[in-house]
């Protein structure tokens, strides 16, 4: 296995990691692909043949999930070398249906739970995910293979198995080695970094469906997760119950602000939840942070509600919360 860190224009991450494995004809099977830019392709393609691989004999390229930075890059890749493209049929979903109009889903509700038209406007036009909609509209056209629980794939010469790991996306993926002690985990288990979960949908619970995939990966035992972003995770467990802390801390923090305050808007919890941020004051944070605050709001609301530790009721033009 080669680790390829490609990189990004995503100051807070730096570089996505892409895996390379190679087979003795030469041919390679990717995980993920990093995001389609002029510097990133350079990266890749640079750092690749310094290890003395062949980017036009790229052979598969297994995708763990839609976003950007993991994705995009394929639809360059795959007219380069006539790759095979794989991905969660969750997540294709999510791309024939369109990436514009997942987003905006999650636009919807940020207006409908307090937040200006004006400012979700702004946020939904600086997506990343809608400055590449021409991208992924292409990749609509392009033949995929869709990966469902329990599927077989070969990474070089090892097997692995598909597990569907959904949370940070509807129809994210990991792979499981065969003898279960390493995992390619995308972006659900990173170090030093909280994967964000966001919700699109009213109906859905993706914070319940983020911390059931945190319990299943931690029984799995597995001793090593090679991650979307930065360095290898060597103690899965620990990460995990870290990762698992901080999503109670959240609640228990919601319903505190909740508990004080009485009736709030989702758009004025999110602001007040004290995020793990350099900026003074909301009006500083990007447009691309902004959107990960408020649907991460939400996503914790969501949960409290299903759970019965809160409640939602429509207050003028918006939704409100109050605790139970």
């Amino acid at each position: 296995m080669y680790k390829v860190p490609v990189w990004l224009p995503i100051k807070s991450l730096g570089a996505v990691n892409v895996y390379a494995f190679s087979s003795d004809d030469g041919s390679l099977d990717l995980v993920d692909s990093g995001i389609l830019s002029g510097r990133s392709i350079t990266s890749f393609v640079t750092v690749l043949k310094r290890g003395g691989l062949d980017p036009c004999k790229i052979r598969n390229i297994y995708i763990t999930h839609f976003h950007v930075d993991h994705s995009t890059m394929s639809l360059f890749l795959h007219r380069l070398s006539n790759a095979r493209l794989f991905i969660g049929a969750g997540d294709y979903r999510v791309i024939e249906k369109g990436v514009e109009s997942f987003v905006r889903g999650a636009v919807r509700l940020f207006i409908e739970h307090g937040m200006s038209r004006e400012e979700a406007e702004t946020i939904f036009k600086n997506h990343p995910a809608v400055r590449l909609a021409d991208t992924y509209r292409e990749l609509i056209d392009v033949e995929w293979n869709l990966l469902r629980e329990d599927d077989e794939i070969t990474l070089g010469k090892e097997k692995y198995r598909v597990i569907e790991l959904p949370g940070h996306t509807p129809g994210h993926i990991g792979l499981l080695s065969s003898d279960g002690s390493k995992l390619f985990s995308g972006d659900v288990v990173l170090e030093r970094i909280t994967p964000h979960v966001t919700i699109h949908d009213w109906r859905d619970n993706p914070l319940k469906d983020y911390l059931d995939t945190l319990y299943r990966i931690k029984n799995l035992g597995v001793k090593v997760i090679h991650p979307g972003h930065r360095e290898d995770i060597t103690d899965p467990v620990r990460r995990i119950n870290e990762l698992l802390e901080h999503h109670k801390t959240r609640l228990g923090e919601i319903l505190e602000v909740l508990r004080k305050e009485g009736r709030l808007t989702g758009y004025e919890i999110a602001k007040r939840i004290k995020w793990r941020v350099r900026y003074s004051g909301w009006n500083e944070y990007p447009y691309a942070e902004r959107f990960f605050a408020m649907g991460e709001a939400l996503a914790h609301l969501r949960y409290l509600e299903v759970e019965g530790l809160v409640t939602r009721k429509t207050c003028g033009a918006s939704y409100c919360f109050a605790s139970i």
